[in-house]
């Protein structure tokens, strides 16, 4: 092999020609082979291959038209995978296809990748090589799919249930500490579900299935099981107790199977929609995470896509996109972009509700200007506050001001286009928003103790119990402290030493510990907010905590079991409707004596105000003439609506970094 020239591509395609290779036969031990050829895309026949580059330091040698040409170790082993099972159909896949150092070549290959991965014959999906367990996580996945009708799956259910899965009736066995069931969650874990391409190219096939070695899975079958660990409330816990999980993400193979489903059954949305659909994918080049998904999203140009552009043009595109409510990309004569939207002027609102979809916006980390919506990165645990406080839902109980946004100082360069109801602009320069100032950030409380996680040391076996509810005392002796701080910020009248519950402020206090929204959501009734009962189901929650520090169950665990139970059973709609909002945001107070939450980054002396037209509050950060976008917070009491009501606002365009 080292005799062998280096492979180079003798020149870039032109118009709808691709290149496809065939990998040569040969036993197992030697050299891989491929024959490169070039072919008109539409007349061509193939496979294409969907899988994840990998680590790009750990290079394999192969033998492509008798030159040398270095591939990562996981397209090596597909090849090698692809020869063990004598295909001898044309392959394409985009390491040796496009010549990734050629950039326009490049720009204009990915624009045509929807069309091969869609007019392939087959599309493979490989997972590596195949590992001791795979068949039987693999088996379940099959047996769960055909017991519960998977072939029925209704995509518009929601992704997640606070209810359990019935393993008994469903005669599988229980997920905790099961191999089988690590085993598919395994399967689902792997790194291909993280990769933004794979979108793409799983969404327009017409035809795929998925490789683990010298297995072959159901792609619905594994997609459905992604969905179905995602729904339910002691699989999706098996799982994250199971693989790890970091507190960013969890189970980032539900977005990909989710979106799958959808796509089958509406078709292409728009950018930002896929985009917040699939948060947290990776792409080895950054402009990736908008590229890939442009091919099946609805109304852009081919000339969307395009290397020369930076990540933060690319971002700032989508973001003046997403919050104009304008959804389609024009490039006109000239290179003149411009901006559309299928319906009339009179009709449209800007949508700057996508400002309040990510908790904790990672702006400052991705390098994009605050007012970018983060659509990008992965959401941590917690409440994704357009769920409870989108705006629409305050449509059938008052009225709601209509959002005002301005791209240049002092007019908005905005007008219809030729055709009828159609709303044509070009892209515009700066955006600011309608908003008003109308409090301070005094004071914001420590982060919310973390809940104890498995010993990544101790592999699947079980913890051992003694230590496991020491871990779990040392927990709930914080949560008690933490409670009490924050319970003191927001009211100082109260002891140190008095009762939690105790004063007329309680109401308040409990409320906002679970965003005074009633759980599980009610969809038909979203403005309801919860009952005393809830106040009531807080105070078990506090004291099964104190029995738990008590650590009574090494002395006489007869007695300590069923007071557990007792209190558990009763704190459970408390602990539910916390479980669903906790560890999203920071406590805070205001100088006004106003109490909530807000993002991790706030700091004392951050301002709180209000975008016209937008229900959810938000922290800003004075940056000399403009400000920066912090995030979304909670404030009780100005959560539905009242906040436009305030007296002395004073409304104006706000401008941001």
């Amino acid at each position: 092999m080292a005799t062998l020239n280096p492979f180079t591509y003798r020149h870039s395609l032109q118009g709808r020609n691709i290149r496809l290779f065939e990998v040569m036969p040969g036993i197992e031990s030697s050299t891989l082979e491929i024959k490169l050829i070039e072919k008109n895309l539409e007349e061509a026949e193939f496979e294409a291959l969907s899988y994840v580059w990998g680590e790009q330091l750990k290079r394999e040698l192969i033998n492509c038209n008798g030159c040398r040409l270095p591939i990562g170790s996981s397209l090596h082993e597909a090849l090698c995978e692809r020869r063990r099972r004598g295909s001898t159909a044309l392959l394409w896949a985009d390491a040796v296809c496009i010549n990734q150092d050629n950039e326009q070549e490049k720009t204009s290959q990915v624009r045509l990748m929807r069309d091969i991965y869609a007019r392939a014959d087959r599309v493979i999906i490989w997972l590596g090589k195949e590992q001791t367990r795979d068949a039987a996580g693999f088996q379940l996945a099959k047996s769960l799919y055909q017991k519960c009708d998977g072939e029925r799956y209704v995509v518009d259910r929601a992704v997640f249930d606070l209810e359990d899965f019935d393993c008994v009736s469903n005669e599988v066995p229980e997920p905790a500490f099961d191999p089988t069931w690590t085993a598919l969650f395994e399967i689902i874990s792997n790194p291909w579900f993280g990769r933004v391409w794979v979108l793409q190219e799983l969404l327009v096939a017409q035809c795929s299935i998925v490789w683990r070695g010298a297995l072959d899975f159901d792609t619905n079958t594994i997609l459905w099981s992604a969905m179905l660990v995602a729904r339910y409330r002691n699989l999706y816990n098996s799982f994250d107790i199971t693989m790890d999980s970091p507190q960013t993400t969890a189970l980032v193979a539900r977005n990909i199977a989710a979106s799958y489903f959808d796509y089958k059954k509406h078709g292409p949305r728009t950018l930002y929609d896929a985009l917040s659909r699939n948060t947290g994918m990776g792409a080895a080049d950054s402009r990736d995470r908008f590229f890939a998904l442009a091919g099946v999203s609805a109304g852009l140009d081919a000339a969307f896509v395009d290397y020369k552009k930076t990540f933060q043009g690319v971002a700032c595109l989508v973001g003046k996109m997403t919050l104009l409510g304008f959804p389609e990309y024009e490039l006109g004569p000239g290179g003149a972009e411009f901006l559309a939207v299928d319906h009339n002027p009179c009709e449209h609102t800007f949508l700057i509700e996508w400002l309040a979809f990510h908790a904790n916006p990672q702006n400052h980390e991705l390098g994009i200007p605050s007012w970018v919506p983060d659509v990008l990165s992965a959401h941590g645990p917690g409440l994704v506050m357009t769920g409870f406080y989108h705006t629409s839902h305050l449509r059938k109980v008052r009225d709601i001001p209509r959002p005002q946004v301005r791209f240049k100082k002092g007019q908005l360069h905005l007008k219809t286009g030729d055709f009828y109801n159609r709303w044509r602009i070009p892209v515009p320069g700066n955006i600011e928003i309608m908003g008003a100032i109308f409090d301070c950030v005094r004071i914001v409380a420590g982060d919310r103790p973390r809940r104890p996680l498995r010993d990544p040391s101790a592999s699947n076996c079980r913890p051992e119990p003694s230590m496991a509810m020491h871990k779990v005392a040392q927990y709930e002796a914080a949560m008690i402290t933490w409670l009490s701080q924050i319970r003191l910020l927001a009211d100082p009248t109260l002891s140190a030493r008095g009762n939690i519950m105790a004063g007329p402020s309680f109401d308040t206090f409990w409320r906002t510990l679970v965003y005074n929204r009633e759980q599980p959501f009610n969809h038909e009734s979203p403005n309801r907010r919860p009952g005393a009962r809830l106040g009531t189901s807080f105070g078990y929650w506090y004291l099964l905590k104190k029995l738990l520090t008590t650590k009574s169950w090494q002395d006489d665990f007869k007695t300590f079991a069923p007071a557990y139970n007792i209190l558990k059973t009763l704190a459970t709609p408390f602990e539910d409707a916390e479980g669903r909002v906790r560890e999203a945001r920071n406590f805070f107070v205001s100088q006004q004596d106003r109490i909530g939450w807000v993002p991790f980054r706030t700091q004392a002396g951050d301002r709180v105000g209000v975008f016209r037209g937008m229900r959810v509050p938000v922290i800003l950060r004075s940056q000399s003439d403009r400000w920066e976008y912090i995030g979304p917070c909670y404030v009780h009491g100005l959560m539905d609506g009242e906040v436009w009501d305030l007296e002395g606002l004073q409304w104006d365009f706000l401008s941001f970094v």
